[in-house]
């Protein structure tokens, strides 16, 4: 397998798998020739299709600069917000629009207004990411193009839908896997079960329409906002392609 289509799911600091994944792919030759992605994986997704390996990602999420890019925002409007002015962005960043980019990238978000999931294929990459991110109530909806978008795993943490056009296989990169539970009877942990099962349920759907299917139970030890771990997940990510991309 030398060329894929490539779904990266949302899961915050959790990105740094789908770094693990993308760099055991460059390091065997396999060609991504389209990606469709939400929230963390649209922004890794889009740095990637800009020319930023994995691991200059890998080094931009650790440093401090990148982490003092977020900051508490005394709920006013969000809990935390991001200088998005800040010139480490511009490092993960470097184009201005996803026609730039070397590789087709399909971001999702979804206006809060009208319910609608939105697909960008084109645009202001920087924009439509942290719109694609912008977990609400821990970031504020971004205005863009008369919509106030948020979070694209809201309603599809994993977006297969634009990858169907192309002729590639089918990759895809979960980071919120549901896997089978004994819950207790308590009914505080059958909730928030309930509540994993509702949020992530297009995940398993999607699943059906991958040629390889990428996750582990194994992240879920692993914080959403933790920046701890970052080089364990990207090995645990790196690990898991080498067991599940055949090459032929």
């Amino acid at each position: 397998m030398k060329e894929i289509s490539l779904a990266l799911s949302g899961g915050a600091a959790r990105g740094a798998y789908h770094l693990g994944v993308l760099q055991f792919i460059d390091e065997n030759n396999i060609k991504v020739k389209a990606i469709s992605a939400t929230s963390i994986g649209s922004i890794i997704g889009a740095s990637y299709a800009a020319g930023v390996t994995p691991k200059d990602q890998l080094s931009i999420y650790k440093s401090k600069e990148f982490r003092k890019i977020i900051s508490f925002n005394f709920f006013n409007k969000s809990i935390f917000k991001i200088d998005i002015k800040a010139d480490i962005l511009k490092e993960l960043m470097p184009v201005e629009t996803i026609e730039e980019l070397n590789i087709p990238l399909y971001v999702t978000a979804v206006d809060i207004n009208s319910g609608e999931h939105i697909i960008f294929e084109q645009g202001d990459v920087n924009t439509i990411c942290l719109a694609s991110s912008a977990l609400v109530p821990v970031f504020a909806p971004v205005e863009y193009n008369n919509q106030k978008l948020i979070d694209g795993g809201t309603l599809n943490h994993m977006p297969i839908a634009p990858l169907l056009a192309y002729s590639y296989p089918i990759v895809g990169v979960n980071l919120h896997p549901i896997c089978p539970v004994k819950t207790s009877s308590n009914i505080f942990n059958t909730l928030k079960r309930a509540v994993k099962l509702n949020a992530f349920s297009h995940s398993l759907s999607g699943k059906e329409f991958c040629d390889i299917y990428i996750a582990t139970q194994e992240i879920e030890k692993f914080s959403l906002f933790s920046f701890k771990h970052l080089d364990t997940l990207f090995d645990l990510g790196y690990r898991d392609a080498q067991k599940y991309l055949i090459l032929e």
